[in-house]
Protein backbone atom coordinates (compact mmCIF):
# COMPACT_ATOMS: atom_id res chain seq x y z
CA UNK A 1 0.00 0.00 0.00
CA UNK A 2 1.31 3.43 -0.91
CA UNK A 3 1.96 5.84 1.95
CA UNK A 4 -0.74 8.31 0.93
CA UNK A 5 -3.33 5.54 0.52
CA UNK A 6 -2.44 4.17 3.93
CA UNK A 7 -2.67 7.57 5.63
CA UNK A 8 -6.03 8.23 4.00
CA UNK A 9 -7.41 4.84 5.04
CA UNK A 10 -6.10 4.92 8.60
CA UNK A 11 -6.19 8.69 9.24
CA UNK A 12 -9.09 8.54 11.68
CA UNK A 13 -7.43 5.76 13.72
CA UNK A 14 -4.04 7.47 13.74
CA UNK A 15 -5.53 10.80 14.81
CA UNK A 16 -7.49 9.12 17.60
CA UNK A 17 -4.71 7.10 19.25
CA UNK A 18 -1.82 8.02 21.49
CA UNK A 19 1.62 8.12 19.87
CA UNK A 20 0.58 7.40 16.25
CA UNK A 21 4.28 7.36 15.33
CA UNK A 22 4.33 3.80 16.71
CA UNK A 23 2.15 2.66 13.82
CA UNK A 24 3.21 4.54 10.69
CA UNK A 25 6.58 2.91 9.87
CA UNK A 26 8.94 4.78 7.56
CA UNK A 27 11.65 5.07 10.22
CA UNK A 28 15.10 6.22 9.18
CA UNK A 29 17.15 3.18 8.07
CA UNK A 30 14.18 0.80 7.78
CA UNK A 31 14.61 -1.56 4.82
CA UNK A 32 11.24 -1.06 3.03
CA UNK A 33 11.81 -3.89 0.57
CA UNK A 34 9.25 -4.52 -2.14
CA UNK A 35 6.58 -6.94 -0.97
CA UNK A 36 5.28 -8.14 -4.33
CA UNK A 37 8.66 -8.98 -5.89
CA UNK A 38 9.94 -10.89 -2.82
CA UNK A 39 9.72 -14.67 -3.07
CA UNK A 40 9.30 -15.25 0.69
CA UNK A 41 7.87 -12.70 3.10
CA UNK A 42 8.50 -12.79 6.84
CA UNK A 43 6.76 -10.64 9.44
CA UNK A 44 8.93 -10.25 12.53
CA UNK A 45 6.41 -10.04 15.36
CA UNK A 46 7.43 -8.68 18.74
CA UNK A 47 4.62 -9.18 21.29
CA UNK A 48 5.29 -5.99 23.26
CA UNK A 49 5.05 -2.27 22.67
CA UNK A 50 6.94 -0.55 19.85
CA UNK A 51 9.47 1.14 22.11
CA UNK A 52 10.44 -2.23 23.62
CA UNK A 53 10.51 -4.27 20.41
CA UNK A 54 12.44 -1.81 18.24
CA UNK A 55 15.25 -1.95 20.81
CA UNK A 56 15.55 -5.75 20.82
CA UNK A 57 18.89 -6.72 19.34
CA UNK A 58 17.93 -10.29 18.46
CA UNK A 59 15.19 -8.94 16.22
CA UNK A 60 17.63 -6.49 14.65
CA UNK A 61 20.04 -9.31 13.78
CA UNK A 62 17.44 -11.52 12.09
CA UNK A 63 15.76 -8.57 10.35
CA UNK A 64 19.17 -7.68 8.91
CA UNK A 65 19.97 -11.26 7.86
CA UNK A 66 16.67 -11.92 6.09
CA UNK A 67 16.69 -8.57 4.27
CA UNK A 68 20.28 -9.13 3.16
CA UNK A 69 18.97 -11.96 0.96
CA UNK A 70 17.81 -10.46 -2.33
CA UNK A 71 14.76 -12.71 -2.81
CA UNK A 72 13.46 -12.51 0.75
CA UNK A 73 11.95 -9.64 2.71
CA UNK A 74 11.44 -9.03 6.41
CA UNK A 75 8.93 -6.55 7.78
CA UNK A 76 8.12 -5.70 11.40
CA UNK A 77 5.14 -5.46 13.71
CA UNK A 78 4.92 -4.67 17.42
CA UNK A 79 2.00 -5.11 19.78
CA UNK A 80 -0.23 -2.03 19.54
CA UNK A 81 -1.35 -0.41 22.74
CA UNK A 82 -4.92 -1.05 23.82
CA UNK A 83 -6.31 2.18 22.38
CA UNK A 84 -5.04 1.39 18.88
CA UNK A 85 -6.21 -2.21 19.14
CA UNK A 86 -9.74 -1.07 20.02
CA UNK A 87 -9.74 1.45 17.18
CA UNK A 88 -8.80 -1.28 14.70
CA UNK A 89 -11.75 -3.35 15.91
CA UNK A 90 -14.19 -0.42 15.85
CA UNK A 91 -13.20 0.44 12.29
CA UNK A 92 -13.12 -3.19 11.10
CA UNK A 93 -9.42 -3.07 10.24
CA UNK A 94 -6.78 -5.78 10.61
CA UNK A 95 -3.26 -5.39 11.93
CA UNK A 96 -0.62 -4.64 9.30
CA UNK A 97 3.16 -4.70 8.91
CA UNK A 98 4.89 -1.36 9.47
CA UNK A 99 6.86 -0.99 6.25
CA UNK A 100 4.73 -2.63 3.55
CA UNK A 101 1.39 -1.83 5.26
CA UNK A 102 0.29 -5.29 4.14
CA UNK A 103 -2.13 -7.35 6.27
CA UNK A 104 -0.18 -9.82 8.42
CA UNK A 105 -2.22 -12.69 7.06
CA UNK A 106 -0.62 -12.12 3.63
CA UNK A 107 2.89 -13.05 4.82
CA UNK A 108 4.38 -16.53 4.37
CA UNK A 109 5.82 -16.61 7.90
CA UNK A 110 5.46 -14.97 11.24
CA UNK A 111 8.68 -14.91 13.27
CA UNK A 112 7.60 -14.42 16.89
CA UNK A 113 10.00 -13.38 19.64
CA UNK A 114 9.25 -15.32 22.82
CA UNK A 115 11.30 -13.19 25.19
CA UNK A 116 9.04 -13.20 28.24
CA UNK A 117 6.41 -15.57 29.60
CA UNK A 118 3.95 -12.78 30.35
CA UNK A 119 3.66 -11.95 26.63
CA UNK A 120 2.08 -15.32 25.69
CA UNK A 121 -1.52 -14.08 25.52
CA UNK A 122 -0.40 -11.05 23.51
CA UNK A 123 0.80 -13.41 20.75
CA UNK A 124 -2.67 -14.94 20.54
CA UNK A 125 -4.39 -11.57 20.40
CA UNK A 126 -2.08 -10.41 17.60
CA UNK A 127 -3.06 -13.52 15.63
CA UNK A 128 -6.74 -12.82 16.21
CA UNK A 129 -6.59 -9.18 15.04
CA UNK A 130 -4.75 -10.40 11.92
CA UNK A 131 -7.56 -12.85 11.07
CA UNK A 132 -5.30 -15.85 11.75
CA UNK A 133 -6.63 -18.62 14.01
CA UNK A 134 -4.71 -18.61 17.32
CA UNK A 135 -4.81 -22.42 17.49
CA UNK A 136 -2.39 -24.14 15.11
CA UNK A 137 -4.89 -26.92 14.47
CA UNK A 138 -7.43 -24.43 13.06
CA UNK A 139 -5.12 -22.83 10.48
CA UNK A 140 -5.69 -23.39 6.80
CA UNK A 141 -3.57 -23.48 3.67
CA UNK A 142 -3.71 -19.69 3.25
CA UNK A 143 -2.51 -18.88 6.76
CA UNK A 144 1.12 -18.02 7.49
CA UNK A 145 3.37 -20.53 9.20
CA UNK A 146 4.03 -19.26 12.71
CA UNK A 147 7.52 -19.92 14.03
CA UNK A 148 9.02 -18.65 17.28
CA UNK A 149 12.36 -18.43 19.01
CA UNK A 150 13.95 -16.82 22.01
CA UNK A 151 14.47 -17.79 25.67
CA UNK A 152 10.93 -19.09 26.20
CA UNK A 153 11.23 -21.49 23.27
CA UNK A 154 13.48 -23.70 25.41
CA UNK A 155 10.29 -25.02 26.98
CA UNK A 156 7.89 -25.13 24.03
CA UNK A 157 5.05 -26.88 25.91
CA UNK A 158 3.10 -23.79 27.07
CA UNK A 159 2.86 -22.41 23.51
CA UNK A 160 2.77 -25.66 21.53
CA UNK A 161 -0.95 -25.35 20.75
CA UNK A 162 -0.34 -21.99 19.04
CA UNK A 163 3.13 -22.06 17.44
CA UNK A 164 3.76 -24.19 14.34
CA UNK A 165 7.55 -24.34 14.64
CA UNK A 166 10.05 -23.44 17.33
CA UNK A 167 13.58 -22.41 16.30
CA UNK A 168 15.91 -23.52 19.08
CA UNK A 169 19.25 -21.83 19.70
CA UNK A 170 21.01 -19.28 17.50
CA UNK A 171 18.80 -18.14 14.62
CA UNK A 172 21.23 -16.70 12.07
CA UNK A 173 21.62 -19.82 9.93
CA UNK A 174 18.47 -21.77 10.71
CA UNK A 175 16.08 -18.97 9.75
CA UNK A 176 17.54 -18.85 6.23
CA UNK A 177 17.47 -22.64 5.97
CA UNK A 178 13.76 -22.57 6.84
CA UNK A 179 13.05 -19.92 4.18
CA UNK A 180 15.16 -21.73 1.56
CA UNK A 181 13.40 -25.05 2.12
CA UNK A 182 9.98 -23.41 2.12
CA UNK A 183 10.80 -21.58 -1.12
CA UNK A 184 11.65 -24.84 -2.83
CA UNK A 185 8.56 -26.70 -1.57
CA UNK A 186 5.76 -24.14 -1.94
CA UNK A 187 3.54 -26.58 -3.82
CA UNK A 188 3.23 -28.83 -0.75
CA UNK A 189 0.32 -28.80 1.67
CA UNK A 190 0.67 -27.03 4.99
CA UNK A 191 1.13 -30.28 6.91
CA UNK A 192 3.68 -31.57 4.42
CA UNK A 193 5.61 -28.30 4.73
CA UNK A 194 5.63 -28.47 8.51
CA UNK A 195 6.95 -32.02 8.40
CA UNK A 196 9.71 -31.08 5.96
CA UNK A 197 10.70 -27.97 7.87
CA UNK A 198 10.84 -29.93 11.12
CA UNK A 199 13.65 -32.04 9.63
CA UNK A 200 15.99 -29.03 9.80
CA UNK A 201 18.39 -29.16 12.72
CA UNK A 202 17.23 -26.85 15.47
CA UNK A 203 13.55 -26.85 14.43
CA UNK A 204 10.95 -28.34 16.77
CA UNK A 205 7.44 -28.96 15.44
CA UNK A 206 4.72 -29.81 18.02
CA UNK A 207 2.73 -31.62 15.31
CA UNK A 208 5.72 -33.88 14.59
CA UNK A 209 7.53 -33.92 17.95
CA UNK A 210 11.07 -35.20 18.29
CA UNK A 211 14.14 -34.52 20.40
CA UNK A 212 15.53 -31.26 19.02
CA UNK A 213 19.13 -30.15 19.41
CA UNK A 214 19.81 -26.42 19.59
CA UNK A 215 21.68 -24.61 16.85
CA UNK A 216 25.05 -23.03 17.58
CA UNK A 217 26.33 -20.23 15.36
CA UNK A 218 29.77 -18.63 15.39
CA UNK A 219 29.02 -14.90 15.15
CA UNK A 220 30.76 -13.29 12.18
CA UNK A 221 31.00 -9.71 10.97
CA UNK A 222 28.57 -10.16 8.07
CA UNK A 223 25.74 -11.37 10.30
CA UNK A 224 25.96 -8.32 12.56
CA UNK A 225 23.90 -5.26 11.57
CA UNK A 226 25.67 -1.93 11.24
CA UNK A 227 22.40 -0.02 11.01
CA UNK A 228 18.81 -0.57 12.12
CA UNK A 229 15.50 1.30 12.06
CA UNK A 230 15.61 4.30 14.38
CA UNK A 231 12.51 4.95 16.44
CA UNK A 232 10.41 8.03 15.73
CA UNK A 233 10.48 8.72 19.46
CA UNK A 234 12.62 7.56 22.38
CA UNK A 235 12.99 3.77 22.71
CA UNK A 236 14.15 1.90 25.80
CA UNK A 237 17.66 1.45 24.37
CA UNK A 238 18.29 4.44 22.15
CA UNK A 239 21.84 3.64 21.14
CA UNK A 240 24.03 1.62 18.80
CA UNK A 241 24.61 -1.95 19.91
CA UNK A 242 27.52 -4.28 19.24
CA UNK A 243 27.36 -7.86 20.46
CA UNK A 244 30.89 -8.55 21.66
CA UNK A 245 30.38 -12.02 23.12
CA UNK A 246 27.81 -14.80 23.03
CA UNK A 247 27.50 -17.25 25.88
CA UNK A 248 28.64 -16.94 29.48
CA UNK A 249 30.99 -19.33 31.23
CA UNK A 250 30.14 -18.16 34.75
CA UNK A 251 27.34 -20.75 34.99
CA UNK A 252 25.38 -19.06 37.77
CA UNK A 253 22.98 -21.80 38.78
CA UNK A 254 19.80 -19.73 38.51
CA UNK A 255 20.58 -18.27 35.06
CA UNK A 256 18.93 -19.85 32.02
CA UNK A 257 20.85 -17.76 29.47
CA UNK A 258 24.18 -18.94 30.86
CA UNK A 259 23.21 -22.58 30.30
CA UNK A 260 21.31 -22.33 27.02
CA UNK A 261 23.81 -20.06 25.20
CA UNK A 262 27.00 -22.07 25.65
CA UNK A 263 29.71 -22.23 24.43
CA UNK A 264 31.40 -18.85 24.88
CA UNK A 265 32.09 -17.18 21.52
CA UNK A 266 33.98 -13.90 21.61
CA UNK A 267 34.08 -11.50 18.72
CA UNK A 268 37.60 -10.29 17.90
CA UNK A 269 38.75 -6.90 19.17
CA UNK A 270 39.20 -5.65 15.61
CA UNK A 271 35.66 -6.63 14.58
CA UNK A 272 34.11 -5.09 17.70
CA UNK A 273 35.86 -1.77 17.05
CA UNK A 274 34.99 -1.79 13.36
CA UNK A 275 31.32 -2.62 14.00
CA UNK A 276 30.97 0.05 16.69
CA UNK A 277 32.49 2.73 14.47
CA UNK A 278 30.31 1.80 11.50
CA UNK A 279 27.11 1.53 13.55
CA UNK A 280 27.61 4.97 15.15
CA UNK A 281 28.56 6.53 11.80
CA UNK A 282 25.49 5.12 10.05
CA UNK A 283 22.96 5.95 12.75
CA UNK A 284 24.23 9.11 14.42
CA UNK A 285 23.75 7.71 17.92
CA UNK A 286 25.73 9.42 20.68
CA UNK A 287 26.09 6.20 22.71
CA UNK A 288 27.08 2.65 21.90
CA UNK A 289 26.57 -0.46 24.01
CA UNK A 290 28.97 -3.40 24.13
CA UNK A 291 26.49 -6.23 24.58
CA UNK A 292 27.09 -9.57 26.27
CA UNK A 293 25.82 -11.63 29.17
CA UNK A 294 29.06 -10.60 30.91
CA UNK A 295 30.61 -7.75 28.90
CA UNK A 296 33.69 -7.11 30.98
CA UNK A 297 34.57 -10.81 30.80
CA UNK A 298 35.66 -10.19 27.19
CA UNK A 299 39.37 -10.92 26.99
CA UNK A 300 40.17 -7.56 25.34
CA UNK A 301 37.52 -5.32 26.91
CA UNK A 302 39.91 -2.64 28.23
CA UNK A 303 41.78 -2.41 24.92
CA UNK A 304 38.50 -2.24 22.98
CA UNK A 305 37.17 0.69 25.02
CA UNK A 306 40.54 2.43 25.02
CA UNK A 307 40.75 2.27 21.20
CA UNK A 308 37.13 3.36 20.78
CA UNK A 309 37.66 6.27 23.18
CA UNK A 310 40.52 7.46 20.97
CA UNK A 311 38.36 7.12 17.86
CA UNK A 312 35.44 9.06 19.41
CA UNK A 313 37.59 11.56 21.34
CA UNK A 314 35.88 14.94 21.59
CA UNK A 315 32.63 13.80 19.94
CA UNK A 316 30.60 13.31 23.13
CA UNK A 317 29.95 9.69 22.14
CA UNK A 318 30.00 7.41 25.19
CA UNK A 319 30.14 3.69 25.93
CA UNK A 320 27.71 1.55 27.92
CA UNK A 321 28.34 -1.88 29.43
CA UNK A 322 24.99 -3.48 30.36
CA UNK A 323 26.13 -5.20 33.56
CA UNK A 324 29.49 -5.35 35.29
CA UNK A 325 31.29 -8.35 36.74
CA UNK A 326 32.74 -6.95 39.97
CA UNK A 327 35.75 -9.27 39.87
CA UNK A 328 36.69 -8.00 36.40
CA UNK A 329 36.09 -4.33 37.15
CA UNK A 330 39.25 -2.24 37.47
CA UNK A 331 40.12 1.38 38.12
CA UNK A 332 41.43 1.57 34.57
CA UNK A 333 38.12 0.29 33.18
CA UNK A 334 36.20 2.76 35.33
CA UNK A 335 38.27 5.66 33.99
CA UNK A 336 37.94 4.45 30.40
CA UNK A 337 34.16 4.22 30.69
CA UNK A 338 33.74 7.76 32.01
CA UNK A 339 35.98 9.35 29.39
CA UNK A 340 33.08 11.21 27.74
CA UNK A 341 30.31 11.19 30.36
CA UNK A 342 29.38 9.49 33.60
CA UNK A 343 26.19 7.48 33.90
CA UNK A 344 25.09 4.74 36.28
CA UNK A 345 27.38 1.78 36.91
CA UNK A 346 25.50 -1.51 37.16
CA UNK A 347 26.86 -4.44 39.17
CA UNK A 348 25.12 -7.76 39.75
CA UNK A 349 26.18 -9.45 43.03
CA UNK A 350 22.76 -11.26 43.04
CA UNK A 351 23.20 -12.12 46.75
CA UNK A 352 24.39 -10.25 49.85
CA UNK A 353 26.16 -13.06 51.69
CA UNK A 354 29.19 -15.07 50.64
CA UNK A 355 27.32 -18.26 51.51
CA UNK A 356 24.52 -17.41 49.10
CA UNK A 357 26.90 -16.31 46.34
CA UNK A 358 28.65 -19.67 46.63
CA UNK A 359 25.32 -21.52 46.48
CA UNK A 360 24.40 -19.80 43.21
CA UNK A 361 27.98 -20.21 41.91
CA UNK A 362 28.60 -16.48 41.53
CA UNK A 363 32.36 -16.93 42.15
CA UNK A 364 32.46 -13.44 43.61
CA UNK A 365 33.78 -12.24 46.97
CA UNK A 366 32.73 -9.28 49.09
CA UNK A 367 36.21 -7.84 48.68
CA UNK A 368 35.83 -7.89 44.89
CA UNK A 369 32.44 -6.16 45.08
CA UNK A 370 33.82 -3.56 47.47
CA UNK A 371 36.89 -2.87 45.34
CA UNK A 372 34.72 -2.41 42.23
CA UNK A 373 32.42 0.08 43.96
CA UNK A 374 35.29 2.04 45.55
CA UNK A 375 37.03 2.23 42.18
CA UNK A 376 33.86 3.69 40.67
CA UNK A 377 33.33 6.22 43.46
CA UNK A 378 36.98 7.26 43.40
CA UNK A 379 36.68 7.85 39.65
CA UNK A 380 33.69 10.15 40.10
CA UNK A 381 30.72 7.83 39.66
CA UNK A 382 28.01 8.78 42.14
CA UNK A 383 25.27 6.39 41.02
CA UNK A 384 25.52 2.61 41.50
CA UNK A 385 22.85 0.07 40.59
CA UNK A 386 22.87 -3.41 42.12
CA UNK A 387 20.90 -6.48 41.08
CA UNK A 388 19.87 -8.87 43.86
CA UNK A 389 17.59 -11.92 44.06
CA UNK A 390 15.62 -13.11 47.08
CA UNK A 391 13.94 -16.48 47.53
CA UNK A 392 16.92 -18.39 46.12
CA UNK A 393 17.28 -22.11 46.91
CA UNK A 394 18.58 -22.85 50.42
CA UNK A 395 18.32 -19.17 51.41
CA UNK A 396 18.23 -18.25 55.10
CA UNK A 397 17.10 -15.03 56.75
CA UNK A 398 20.71 -14.03 57.37
CA UNK A 399 21.32 -14.17 53.60
CA UNK A 400 18.47 -11.72 53.00
CA UNK A 401 19.71 -9.32 55.68
CA UNK A 402 23.20 -9.56 54.21
CA UNK A 403 22.02 -7.34 51.33
CA UNK A 404 21.71 -4.46 53.82
CA UNK A 405 24.98 -5.50 55.47
CA UNK A 406 26.79 -5.31 52.12
CA UNK A 407 25.56 -1.77 51.50
CA UNK A 408 26.54 -0.77 55.06
CA UNK A 409 30.04 -2.14 54.42
CA UNK A 410 30.27 -0.10 51.22
CA UNK A 411 29.15 3.04 53.05
CA UNK A 412 31.62 2.46 55.89
CA UNK A 413 34.54 2.09 53.49
CA UNK A 414 33.50 5.15 51.48
CA UNK A 415 33.44 7.25 54.65
CA UNK A 416 36.76 5.77 55.78
CA UNK A 417 38.38 6.95 52.55
CA UNK A 418 36.69 10.33 52.66
CA UNK A 419 34.45 9.60 49.68
CA UNK A 420 30.94 10.95 49.32
CA UNK A 421 28.36 8.17 49.66
CA UNK A 422 27.06 7.07 46.26
CA UNK A 423 23.37 6.96 45.44
CA UNK A 424 22.58 3.24 45.36
CA UNK A 425 19.59 1.63 43.67
CA UNK A 426 18.92 -2.02 44.46
CA UNK A 427 16.74 -3.84 41.96
CA UNK A 428 15.52 -6.90 43.87
CA UNK A 429 13.82 -9.69 41.95
CA UNK A 430 12.29 -12.97 43.09
CA UNK A 431 13.92 -16.27 42.17
CA UNK A 432 12.15 -17.99 39.27
CA UNK A 433 13.20 -21.58 38.53
CA UNK A 434 14.13 -21.83 34.85
CA UNK A 435 14.32 -24.91 32.57
CA UNK A 436 17.77 -26.26 31.66
CA UNK A 437 19.40 -24.90 34.83
CA UNK A 438 20.59 -26.70 37.99
CA UNK A 439 17.80 -24.92 39.91
CA UNK A 440 15.04 -25.89 37.46
CA UNK A 441 13.69 -28.50 39.89
CA UNK A 442 13.65 -26.25 42.95
CA UNK A 443 10.32 -24.61 43.71
CA UNK A 444 9.78 -20.92 44.27
CA UNK A 445 9.09 -19.47 47.72
CA UNK A 446 5.39 -18.90 48.42
CA UNK A 447 3.98 -15.38 48.20
CA UNK A 448 3.74 -15.27 51.98
CA UNK A 449 7.39 -16.23 52.39
CA UNK A 450 8.57 -13.66 49.86
CA UNK A 451 6.53 -10.92 51.54
CA UNK A 452 8.06 -11.91 54.88
CA UNK A 453 11.57 -11.66 53.42
CA UNK A 454 10.77 -8.29 51.89
CA UNK A 455 9.61 -7.01 55.26
CA UNK A 456 12.74 -8.42 56.87
CA UNK A 457 15.00 -6.49 54.50
CA UNK A 458 12.91 -3.30 54.70
CA UNK A 459 13.28 -3.39 58.48
CA UNK A 460 16.93 -2.46 57.88
CA UNK A 461 16.20 0.34 55.40
CA UNK A 462 16.83 3.07 58.00
CA UNK A 463 20.46 1.88 58.22
CA UNK A 464 21.12 2.41 54.49
CA UNK A 465 19.44 5.73 53.73
CA UNK A 466 21.45 6.28 50.54
CA UNK A 467 19.99 3.09 49.05
CA UNK A 468 16.64 2.72 47.30
CA UNK A 469 15.13 -0.78 47.33
CA UNK A 470 12.99 -1.60 44.28
CA UNK A 471 11.23 -4.97 44.49
CA UNK A 472 9.88 -6.90 41.52
CA UNK A 473 6.28 -7.96 42.07
CA UNK A 474 6.11 -11.35 43.85
CA UNK A 475 2.71 -11.96 42.25
CA UNK A 476 4.16 -11.50 38.76
CA UNK A 477 7.16 -13.68 39.64
CA UNK A 478 4.79 -16.43 40.74
CA UNK A 479 3.08 -16.33 37.34
CA UNK A 480 6.47 -16.39 35.59
CA UNK A 481 7.41 -19.54 37.54
CA UNK A 482 4.07 -21.15 36.70
CA UNK A 483 4.45 -20.44 32.98
CA UNK A 484 8.15 -21.14 32.49
CA UNK A 485 8.04 -24.72 33.83
CA UNK A 486 4.57 -25.39 32.44
CA UNK A 487 3.21 -28.35 30.49
CA UNK A 488 0.24 -28.69 28.13
CA UNK A 489 -2.15 -27.70 30.95
CA UNK A 490 -0.56 -24.26 30.86
CA UNK A 491 -1.40 -24.04 27.14
CA UNK A 492 -5.08 -24.45 28.02
CA UNK A 493 -4.67 -21.82 30.75
CA UNK A 494 -3.10 -19.37 28.25
CA UNK A 495 -5.95 -19.93 25.79
CA UNK A 496 -8.61 -19.27 28.44
CA UNK A 497 -6.74 -16.13 29.53
CA UNK A 498 -6.64 -14.84 25.96
CA UNK A 499 -10.34 -15.57 25.43
CA UNK A 500 -11.06 -13.61 28.61
CA UNK A 501 -9.25 -10.51 27.34
CA UNK A 502 -5.70 -10.83 28.69
CA UNK A 503 -3.38 -8.61 26.62
CA UNK A 504 -0.02 -6.90 27.15
CA UNK A 505 0.38 -8.57 30.54
CA UNK A 506 4.12 -7.94 30.25
CA UNK A 507 3.09 -4.60 31.78
CA UNK A 508 1.95 -5.22 35.34
CA UNK A 509 -0.78 -2.58 35.23
CA UNK A 510 -2.57 -4.73 32.64
CA UNK A 511 -2.59 -7.92 34.74
CA UNK A 512 -5.94 -8.89 36.23
CA UNK A 513 -4.80 -11.18 39.05
CA UNK A 514 -8.40 -12.06 39.91
CA UNK A 515 -8.90 -13.27 36.34
CA UNK A 516 -5.82 -15.50 36.62
CA UNK A 517 -7.16 -16.99 39.85
CA UNK A 518 -10.64 -17.52 38.38
CA UNK A 519 -9.30 -19.35 35.33
CA UNK A 520 -6.98 -21.43 37.50
CA UNK A 521 -9.98 -22.45 39.60
CA UNK A 522 -11.99 -23.26 36.47
CA UNK A 523 -9.22 -25.53 35.16
CA UNK A 524 -8.50 -27.02 38.60
CA UNK A 525 -4.97 -25.59 38.64
CA UNK A 526 -3.24 -24.34 41.79
CA UNK A 527 -0.81 -21.67 40.54
CA UNK A 528 0.95 -21.36 43.91
CA UNK A 529 1.39 -25.12 44.15
CA UNK A 530 2.82 -25.37 40.64
CA UNK A 531 5.21 -22.45 41.15
CA UNK A 532 6.42 -23.81 44.52
CA UNK A 533 6.67 -27.44 43.40
CA UNK A 534 9.97 -29.21 44.06
CA UNK A 535 10.37 -31.52 41.06
CA UNK A 536 12.20 -34.83 41.01
CA UNK A 537 15.24 -34.47 38.71
CA UNK A 538 14.81 -38.08 37.60
CA UNK A 539 11.24 -37.49 36.36
CA UNK A 540 10.50 -36.37 32.82
CA UNK A 541 10.14 -32.59 32.44
CA UNK A 542 8.16 -30.78 29.70
CA UNK A 543 11.38 -29.23 28.36
CA UNK A 544 13.25 -32.53 28.00
CA UNK A 545 12.29 -32.55 24.31
CA UNK A 546 14.87 -29.77 23.82
CA UNK A 547 18.58 -30.65 23.96
CA UNK A 548 20.87 -27.75 24.91
CA UNK A 549 23.91 -29.99 24.93
CA UNK A 550 24.36 -30.03 28.72
CA UNK A 551 24.51 -33.45 30.39
CA UNK A 552 21.56 -33.90 32.75
CA UNK A 553 23.80 -35.64 35.30
CA UNK A 554 25.99 -32.52 35.33
CA UNK A 555 22.96 -30.35 36.12
CA UNK A 556 21.95 -32.70 38.95
CA UNK A 557 25.50 -32.67 40.29
CA UNK A 558 25.49 -28.84 40.21
CA UNK A 559 22.26 -28.83 42.22
CA UNK A 560 23.86 -31.12 44.80
CA UNK A 561 26.97 -28.93 44.94
CA UNK A 562 24.70 -25.95 45.65
CA UNK A 563 23.24 -27.83 48.63
CA UNK A 564 26.79 -28.37 49.86
CA UNK A 565 27.68 -24.66 49.29
CA UNK A 566 30.35 -25.60 46.74
CA UNK A 567 31.29 -23.57 43.68
CA UNK A 568 32.24 -24.72 40.19
CA UNK A 569 35.07 -23.05 38.31
CA UNK A 570 34.02 -20.84 35.35
CA UNK A 571 34.65 -22.42 31.98
CA UNK A 572 36.85 -19.49 30.91
CA UNK A 573 39.32 -20.72 33.52
CA UNK A 574 38.99 -24.47 32.93
CA UNK A 575 36.48 -26.88 31.45
CA UNK A 576 33.59 -27.51 33.83
CA UNK A 577 32.70 -30.73 31.95
CA UNK A 578 29.09 -29.66 31.36
CA UNK A 579 29.05 -31.64 28.09
CA UNK A 580 28.17 -28.89 25.61
CA UNK A 581 31.40 -28.90 23.59
CA UNK A 582 31.55 -32.69 23.50
CA UNK A 583 27.88 -33.29 22.73
CA UNK A 584 27.45 -30.53 20.14
CA UNK A 585 30.94 -30.76 18.62
CA UNK A 586 31.68 -27.10 19.37
CA UNK A 587 34.32 -25.23 21.33
CA UNK A 588 34.71 -21.97 23.19
CA UNK A 589 36.28 -19.11 21.26
CA UNK A 590 38.25 -16.43 23.11
CA UNK A 591 39.90 -13.37 21.59
CA UNK A 592 43.48 -14.33 22.25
Amino acid sequence: MKTNDFLNEYSLILHSCERPSRYIGGEFLSENKDFDSSEVKVAFVFPDKYEIGISNFGHKILYHIVNSKEKYMADRVYAPDKDFLNLLKENNKTLYALESKKPLKSFDFWAVALQYEMSYTTVLKLLEVSNIPPLSADRGEDDPIIFAGGPCAYNPAPMSDFIDLFLIGDGEEVVIEVLDKYNSLKNMTRDELLKELSSIKGVYCPKYPKKTVKRVFIPDKESHPIKSPISHFVSVHDRATVEIRRGCGRLCRFCQSAHTNLPIRERSKEDVISLACEYVKNTGYDEYSLLSLSSNDHTSIEQIIEDLNKHFDGTGISVSLPSQRADKFSLKLAKLMQAERKSTITIAPEAGSQRMRDIINKNLSEEQILNAVLSCVESGWDKIKFYFIIGLPFEEDSDVLAIADLIKTINYNCKKRGFRLPSITCSISVFVPKPHTPFSWHGQNTLEEIERKKSLLLSRKHEIKNARLNFHSPKVSRLEAFFTRGDDRVAKFIYELYKSGSYLDSWEENIDFELYDAIAKKLDIDIQKEASLHMNPNDAAPWDVIDCGIDKNWLINEYNRAKEVKTTIPCEVACSNCGVCKNLNVKKILDK
